[in-house]
């Protein structure tokens, strides 16, 4: 069903109960939307009307930005403006005039018209700015964006009334919840109906019906049609700010800022706009003969909520994307209302976030907190954001963070100096949400993958360590003989190679012993394997003890040991012997007085001529040692 056959507008239409223009301003509307209607008919129309044409032509002066030449007649308001935004123009201003008072006693028409005016004069100047519709066009949208209000209130005086009672103080959505229950419509509805029944533009009826609650629209974001209905949100935020009572207005202010960044409107820009604003409304004002108010500077307004960004209140829209991830960010800007803007995404995505107004105050902030991710504005005092991006890549500890850089222009030269200053990504102002959001994941995904290949290298590093003191353990328990404790037999095989390769490349002497426990055997017969491990283990210590420093004293096997002796010729390794062999006979063993006494017997054999091999070098010692044996034991035979 198309919305101008909505049936409560039937049954506001049928009982002539809609706000309409009356007199020769309704004459004029309906034969500007003839087609055969001439400029010279619609001029003649209105001049039939002097205090209308007289409004009409100070309007038209007023909304017109520097004409080039002021606008002294009716014909010269048609030429200028053309017949569709004549139409618009006449039909706000008699609405204005007709509709100042009502029957509501709970409808505040005065308040209605001088919101609906202000909020009319702040979208023709955004509009302006941005350069997205006909500023006089744009102009009646934002004065007649409430209409469905006006009509409620004008057809039902007294049930409106009491809905308004109901939900004084409340949010829109519970007055249009309200609405709905009593009236099966809300204003949104009813705004967007009467506008299609005044045959305005399609665009401008889905505007009218969306733009009090943006968020909840269908608009693609980022397109013509999105940019002007948050415009058109924009400028009624600022009547609302503008309107607002003192203990309301600093809420009212930083809500205003926060919205304005998303279309790019920032603060600098919106206290021109603003001031703009108050100037035009105030002649409007004088023109509709309509009460005067009084506004502050609109620069003293902004900087009223600087205090107050707490206030804000966190848009639906923040909240789409929830991070899995959470991540601290830097946020540098120079302007007050972006600052807030992403700093109000951010965390409502669940993200610490931590703000600095240029990069000298960023730095430091870098060196404290360490951020994994930097949005930077370009523009800035004392360090812009290019120079910001340098810095960050000199220190090699801070090259891993991501930094995403905020651009009024996506040009070609500009793109280009970021990245090569060393930014990873960048955003154009005004910032969309969902292009925000998406960035902001791909930032989190690179992040995330840092941090886990930083762990995981941690990680690796913690394993080779703990892998290198087991191996180092392993190693030891390897080469060691775990009941004397001494390097095992494979330890001094290995041992006996280096120093072999050493001798034979220093041109030194090398000499090895064979020791062997005399009568052990019967030890352990007799005693037992205990008794046997503690013969071993003190003769092991004994040995340990008694021999020089550069000697290596090893188990071989069994009660064997070998004692390897670098740069030792035969004559001194016989005396090491000996001390060896003295040592271990002075020991008082704890089974001694059973008739067993420890002593050991020891082969001597230097590496020389003939000897050729290590095998060669043990052979020798070994039978030095048999001969020691042979001999009664407890001696030293060496190699002559």
């Amino acid at each position: 069903m198309d919305v101008a056959e909505s049936p409560i507008l039937s049954r506001l239409k049928i009982g002539n109960r809609l706000p309409t223009p009356k007199g020769v301003a309704l004459e004029v509307i309906n034969l500007t939307q003839r087609e055969d209607a001439s400029n010279h008919d619609i001029v003649r129309m209105i001049s039939a009307d002097p205090a209308l044409s007289a409004r009409v032509i100070k309007a038209a002066n007023v909304l017109l930005t520097n004409p080039s030449r002021p606008i002294a007649t009716i014909a010269d308001a048609v030429t200028v403006l053309g017949v569709r935004a004549l139409r618009q123009l006449v039909l706000g201003i008699a609405l204005i005039v007709d509709y100042r008072h009502g029957p509501c006693k709970q409808f505040n028409y005065p308040h209605f018209w001088t919101h609906s005016l202000l909020a009319g004069i702040a979208a023709k100047h955004l509009a302006a700015r941005a350069r997205l519709a006909v500023a006089e066009e744009i102009f009646v949208l934002g004065l007649l964006g409430n209409i469905g209000q006006l009509a409620l209130a004008t057809a039902y005086p007294e049930e409106y009334g009491d809905v308004l009672e109901q939900a004084k103080g409340k949010a829109l959505d519970e007055l249009c919840r309200q609405e709905q229950d009593k009236f099966d419509c809300d204003q949104a509805e009813l705004s967007e109906a009467i506008l299609a029944d005044m045959h305005f533009p399609r665009i401008f009826q889905a505007l009218v019906h969306d733009f009090r609650q943006p968020e909840l629209s269908k608009m693609v974001e980022g397109t013509r049609e999105w940019r002007l209905l948050h415009l058109l949100h924009v400028a009624s935020l600022l009547a609302d700010a503008c309107l607002a009572s003192p203990s309301e207005r600093v809420k009212r202010v930083a809500k205003l800022r926060l919205h304005a960044a998303r279309v790019a409107i920032e603060t600098d820009h919106l206290i021109e706009i603003g001031d703009a604003c108050v100037r035009d409304w105030l002649e409007w004002l004088e023109l509709l003969n309509m009460k005067m108010v009084h506004i502050p500077q609109f620069a003293e307004l902004l900087n009223q909520s600087d205090a107050a960004d707490g206030a804000v209140e966190v848009p639906q829209w923040a909240h789409a994307a929830q991070a899995n991830y959470r991540m601290r960010v830097l946020l540098v800007e120079e302007d007050r209302a972006m600052l807030v803007l992403l700093e109000t995404m951010l965390k409502a995505s669940g993200h610490e976030v931590l703000v600095a107004r240029n990069g000298v105050e960023a730095m430091g902030l870098v060196e404290q907190h360490h951020p994994q991710l930097v949005i930077t504005g370009w523009t800035m005092p004392q360090m812009d954001g290019i120079t910001l991006c340098r810095k960050l890549r000199e220190n090699p500890e801070r090259r891993n963070v991501y930094v995403i850089i905020l651009t009024v222009q996506e040009s070609v030269d500009r793109l280009v100096e970021a990245f090569e200053a060393g930014a990873d990504d960048y955003l154009v102002k005004p910032v969309a949400q969902k292009v925000f959001f998406a960035r902001l994941r791909a930032a989190q995904r690179v992040v995330q993958l840092q941090e886990e290949l930083a762990f995981d290298r941690e990680q690796l590093l913690r394993f080779s360590k703990d892998l290198a003191t087991s191996n180092e353990r392993l190693q030891r328990l390897a080469l060691t003989d775990a009941l004397t404790e001494l390097p095992n037999r494979r330890f001094a095989m290995e041992r006996l190679e280096q120093e072999w390769a050493l001798s034979k490349r220093g041109d030194r002497t090398l000499s090895c012993m064979m020791v062997d426990i005399d009568h052990f055997k019967p030890i352990n017969d007799k005693f037992g394997h205990p008794a046997g491990d503690e013969a071993l283990k003190l003769v092991a210590s004994t040995l340990r003890q008694s021999a020089r420093t550069q000697d290596v004293v090893c188990r071989y096997g069994g009660e064997e040991f070998v004692v390897i002796c670098p740069d030792t010729g035969i004559d001194a390794a016989y005396q090491c012997a000996e001390r060896l062999r003295l040592n271990v006979a002075a020991l008082k063993f704890k089974n001694q007085e059973a008739g067993i006494r420890l002593t050991i017997s020891i082969g001597v054999a230097e590496k020389k001529e003939g000897v050729t091999s290590i095998e060669k070098l043990l052979n020798r010692a070994d039978e030095c040692l048999y001969a020691a044996k042979q001999g009664g034991r407890n001696r030293t035979v060496a190699e002559k």
